[in-house]
């Protein structure tokens, strides 16, 4: 009797396992049949970014008062360069007088004369003119130094300054009636029909300078952006992307830090959007500005909305009005096609293949737009919430960064 059930439990244990060969080849029949009929293409998870934006024309405005005098005809000179900041009460530009060049050319000759004079003049440096020479050798390394022409001008007027004082210093130095003496004092002479018949233009306000005035100044303002409608901002008639040209006759202060845009839009984005909104400014390939949506005006088929930019770059002096990209909403994460989801009872999964074995993994959705989502894992306590028990929460799968996920080839 042993030996026959022995026997019998040996016929069964073949018969088990023979029909359990039997399903696995034949389920790797059906894979393969499967793979050959529809090969299953998979997607290295990686990080990536998603966002929804949209290339518009917007307007800047900014908090500008403009500066100009009596003599503007005359042309200027710039006392601070563009984008340099002053406060109240500096000087900005002068205004030449009737006769500069002239005036400047009898300078220039003198200054050559002045230096000759001097190498002839037996007279012992003092601290002063070392102090002076010295700061000529460092504003001379500030000239190397800078790429910026109105800067440059200006250390070598400060150059001149230092010169001329040094002259002075040594004329005074000299006998009475010498010959560098007399150089000097119509130098000086020459020097004071400049400085005593130029209109100098100081500013009432502090801000940063700049030359670029198109007369736009007083037209679109900050003070109520009701007047901001669509058709407005048409009958401005300005071009996009066309810089402004510097001023030979007034120059103004740029009060703030900030500026605003204003955009005329109609998309779902913006035709829902509300004051408050948080969004970013692109106004170069790789620079983005943070914004807020300050005012909302209703138009016809369309709103202009005013954002409130948090800086003031140099582009956005520079353009009256220039094309930006506004950037709704944009989320980075783990980023899959959204061919990569499978729908089952309300829950997205993604089908993970690692080291050949196929594991479904239930995932969140962070963002999607047409081609791609945003996904995430969800915490053990938002499992709990969507009502999964300790033991089913423990043998999930999860998804991380450089897994392969299958994607559905339609």
């Amino acid at each position: 009797m042993k030996e026959q059930k022995k026997a019998s439990k040996k016929i069964l244990f073949r018969l088990v396992l023979f029909i359990l060969v039997v399903i696995l080849i034949a389920y790797l029949i059906y894979n393969t049949v499967r793979l050959i009929m529809r090969p299953a293409d998979t997607f290295v998870v990686e990080q990536g970014t998603l966002n929804m934006s949209e290339a518009k024309d917007a307007y800047v405005i900014r908090n500008e008062v403009v500066l100009q005098g009596n003599n503007y005809k005359n042309g200027m000179e710039k006392v601070v360069a563009e984008g340099k900041r002053v406060a109240k009460g500096d000087s900005v530009f002068r205004y030449y007088v009737n006769g500069e060049e002239t005036i400047k050319n009898e300078i220039a000759e003198l200054d050559k004369q002045i230096s000759e004079a001097q190498k002839n003049e037996s007279i012992i440096p003092t601290a002063d003119v070392e102090i002076l020479k010295r700061k000529i050798r460092e504003t001379e390394e500030k000239i190397y130094d800078s790429n910026s022409r109105e800067e440059i001008e200006n250390y070598k007027k400060e150059i001149e300054d230092y010169t001329y004082k040094i002259a002075t210093i040594v004329g005074e130095l000299s006998p009475a009636g010498s010959y560098l003496k007399d150089l000097i004092n119509k130098k000086t002479e020459y020097m004071s029909q400049l400085t005593n018949s130029a209109e100098e233009i100081t500013t009432t306000v502090s801000g940063t300078v700049s030359y670029r005035v198109d007369n736009m100044e007083q037209v679109l303002t900050t003070t109520d952006f009701n007047y901001l409608t669509a058709q407005f901002l048409s009958n401005l008639n300005l071009k996009s992307g066309e810089t402004i040209e510097n001023s030979n006759e007034k120059g103004k202060i740029i009060t703030d830090f900030y500026c605003y845009l204003a955009i005329e839009m109609n998309s779902d984005s913006a035709m829902n959007a509300k004051v408050g909104d948080k969004v970013k400014i692109q106004y170069d390939s790789d620079s983005a500005l943070s914004s807020e949506i300050v005012h909302i005006n209703e138009c016809d088929k369309s709103r202009v909305l005013i954002f409130k930019v948090d800086d003031l770059p140099e582009k956005m002096i520079n353009y009256r009005k220039m094309s930006v990209e506004v950037i709704w909403w944009e989320y980075t994460g783990l980023k899959v096609p959204i061919s990569a989801l499978i729908e089952e009872n309300g829950k997205k999964y993604v089908e993970r293949n690692r080291a050949g074995y196929n594991a479904k993994v239930l995932v969140k959705i962070l963002k999607q737009d047409d081609s791609y989502a945003i996904i995430d894992n969800y915490t053990n306590s938002e499992l709990q919430e969507m009502g999964y028990a300790y033991d089913e929460i423990i043998n999930m799968y999860s998804i991380k960064q450089f897994d392969k996920i299958v994607v559905n080839s339609k």
